[in-house]
C-alpha cells in the first residue's frame, strides 16, 4: 500500500514483524487479543482481503492499519459486498498530528484499488467526544447506530461507517448483526 502523499510507508504485517504489530494492539487494547484469523493473516500472504500493515513516517512506527472480509459462515458475511477496517491506531505520541485522517484514507483508496469490493466499513464504539468520530463524520457518508446486540460495557455503543467504494449508492448495513460482543476485534483509536 502506498500513502497519497508519501509521508507514510506501509509495511506489510507477515511473520517476521507479527510480534510488532501484536505490540501495537496490547499496547493499545491491554484487555484485548486479537482473535485467531488476525494471527493467520501473515500466513495468507495473497489474500489482499484481510492484510495489515505498520505504518510509519519517516523511521518512526507511527501505528497500525489494516482491512478483513467475512467468511461465508461468519455473521457480518455479506456476499462479499464489503471489507473492514481491521485493528486501526495511532500510538499516543503521534496522535494529533493528522496521521490518522491519512492512514485511513489511505486504506480506503486500497480498498478501491482491489476494485474487488462495493463497500468500505467500520465498526467503532462511541462515546461523546472521541476523536475518531469526527474522522469517520468528515470521511465516512453513512454512519448507523449498531444495536443488533448486547455489548459487553454497556456505557458504550456502537457505530457502523460505510462508504461506496465503486460510486455506486450505499447499501446501509441496517444493524445487521455483526458478534462485536463475542471476539475481540480491532477498534479504532486516533
Amino acid at each position: 500500500m502506498q500513502s497519497q502523499t508519501g509521508e507514510l510507508t506501509y509495511q506489510k504485517v507477515d511473520v517476521t514483524n507479527l510480534n510488532i504489530a501484536l505490540a501495537i494492539i496490547r499496547r493499545i487494547w491491554p484487555n484485548e487479543e486479537p482473535d485467531a484469523d488476525y494471527l493467520a493473516k501473515p500466513l495468507q500472504p495473497k489474500d489482499v482481503g484481510n492484510i495489515s500493515w505498520l505504518v510509519y513516517h519517516n523511521d518512526n512506527l507511527v501505528g497500525l492499519t489494516g482491512v478483513f472480509t467475512f467468511d461465508s459462515d461468519e455473521p457480518g458475511y455479506d456476499q462479499g459486498e464489503s471489507l473492514w477496517m481491521d485493528w486501526f491506531a495511532i500510538l499516543p505520541e503521534f496522535r494529533r498530528q493528522h496521521f490518522g485522517r491519512q492512514v485511513l484514507l489511505d486504506t480506503i483508496n486500497y480498498a478501491k484499488r482491489l476494485q474487488q469490493y462495493k463497500y468500505f466499513r467500520i465498526d467503532t464504539t462511541y462515546f461523546p467526544g472521541r476523536p475518531a468520530v469526527s474522522l469517520y463524520d468528515q470521511a465516512m457518508p453513512l454512519r448507523e447506530e449498531y444495536t443488533a446486540e448486547d455489548t459487553p460495557d454497556k456505557k458504550q455503543h456502537y457505530l457502523i461507517y460505510s462508504c461506496s467504494l465503486d460510486g455506486s449508492p450505499i447499501k446501509p448495513w441496517n444493524n445487521r448483526f455483526l458478534a462485536i460482543g463475542d471476539t475481540a476485534e480491532g477498534d479504532v483509536i486516533i
